[in-house]
C-alpha cells in the first residue's frame, strides 16, 4: 500500500537500517533477531481465516492488522537493533522516546504498534457473544456521558471529524475530584500513555497556525518550553489517564471494506463490536478508591 511505502522511504527509517546494518555486521550474529513481533489476537487463527464477522472482511482484516501491524514491528526491529533501545517493551520505549524530538520516527513506530494492538485488542471477536457494558460500568457512562447513546453518538462524531489519520480514545482520568470516562481524540501516531503526554498530539494541527502550534510543541529544546522558566510539574510517568478503548481512523483500517465515503458505516459497525468486558476490566468505577489497572502491551 501506498501509505506502507511511503513510511518505509522516511530518511529516518533508511539512516536507522543503516546504523542497525553496520552493528549487524559488527557483531557477525549468526542468527537473525526478531525483537518485536506480532502478536496474536483472540481467536488469531479465525481472524486470519475469515477476518471479523460484522466488520473487517478477511482481506480487510489482512490488510489492517496483519500486514500493517507486520510492517511496523519490522520497521521497528530495523531502527532498534544494536542500539540501547534494542530489547524494551513496547509501551516503556513510548514514553522513553516521547520527549526526544530526534527519535521522532522511532517514537512513531512503537506508538503506532501498541495503539493499532489496543485497537484490535478492544474488538469482540466471537461472532456468537453480544458484547455491552456491565451494569456498574452502565452507570458510570450514564454519570459522565447521560446515556451510551450519547457516548456513541459524541465518540463516532468525534471520529468523523478527524480530518486525517489518528484514534479516537475512551479513556478515564485519575483526577480524584474530576475523574471519569473522557473521549480523548490523539492524531497520527499521537499516544495517550501516562509519561508520553509530550507526544498526545490531541489537536489537529490542519486546524492551528505557526503561532498556535508553537504553543502545542512542548518537546525538547525543539520546543517553547525550553524558553520557559523551570517551573514544577508531574513528572514522567505519573498517571494522567488510562485508555480504555479506541478506534483507529487511518484509511488503511477502513477504506478496503468500506470504500472511500464508508468512514461512517466503518465507524458505527465498530461499535457493535467493542469488547466491554475488556474496558471493564481496565476501567475503576470509582476513581478515588483502588488503583488504576494499566494496559500492558503483550
Amino acid at each position: 500500500m501506498a501509505i506502507l511505502r511511503c513510511i518505509a522511504r522516511r530518511p529516518a527509517a533508511s539512516a536507522f537500517r543503516a546504523a542497525a546494518s553496520a552493528a549487524s555486521t559488527r557483531q557477525a550474529p549468526s542468527f537473525a533477531r526478531s525483537l518485536y513481533t506480532v502478536p496474536s489476537l483472540d481467536r488469531h487463527d479465525l481472524l486470519v481465516e475469515n477476518g471479523v464477522p460484522g466488520l473487517f472482511s478477511q482481506r480487510g482484516f489482512s490488510v489492517a492488522f496483519t500486514k500493517y501491524q507486520q510492517h511496523i514491528v519490522d520497521e521497528l526491529n530495523a531502527s532498534t537493533v544494536g542500539t540501547p533501545l534494542e530489547g524494551q517493551d513496547i509501551k516503556s520505549l513510548v514514553i522513553e522516546l516521547a520527549r526526544d524530538p530526534t527519535k521522532a520516527y522511532v517514537f512513531n513506530l512503537a506508538s503506532m504498534a501498541f495503539n493499532n494492538h489496543f485497537f484490535f485488542r478492544g474488538i469482540n471477536t466471537n461472532p456468537d457473544v453480544q458484547s455491552a457494558p456491565s451494569s456498574d460500568l452502565a452507570v458510570q457512562i450514564k454519570k459522565d456521558f447521560n446515556s451510551i447513546d450519547t457516548l456513541r453518538e459524541t465518540f463516532i462524531a468525534t471520529a468523523e471529524s478527524m480530518f486525517g489519520p489518528g484514534f479516537v480514545w475512551l479513556v478515564q482520568t485519575n483526577d480524584v475530584t474530576f475523574g471519569g470516562l473522557r473521549i480523548l481524540p490523539t492524531y497520527i501516531a499521537g499516544s495517550p500513555l501516562s509519561g508520553a503526554h509530550y507526544r498526545r498530539q490531541s489537536h489537529d494541527l490542519n486546524t492551528h497556525n505557526a503561532d498556535s502550534y508553537q504553543k502545542l510543541n512542548s518537546v525538547g529544546t525543539f520546543g517553547s518550553a525550553a524558553m520557559q522558566p523551570a517551573r514544577p510539574r508531574k513528572p514522567l510517568g505519573g498517571t494522567d489517564v488510562v485508555p480504555l478503548l479506541c478506534v483507529n481512523t487511518w484509511e488503511h483500517a477502513w477504506l478496503h471494506d468500506y470504500g472511500v465515503k464508508g468512514k461512517s458505516a466503518y465507524l458505527r459497525a465498530w461499535w457493535e463490536k467493542i469488547d466491554w468486558d475488556l474496558v471493564r476490566q481496565n476501567v475503576t468505577i470509582n476513581p478515588d478508591k483502588g488503583r488504576q489497572n494499566q494496559f500492558a502491551y503483550s
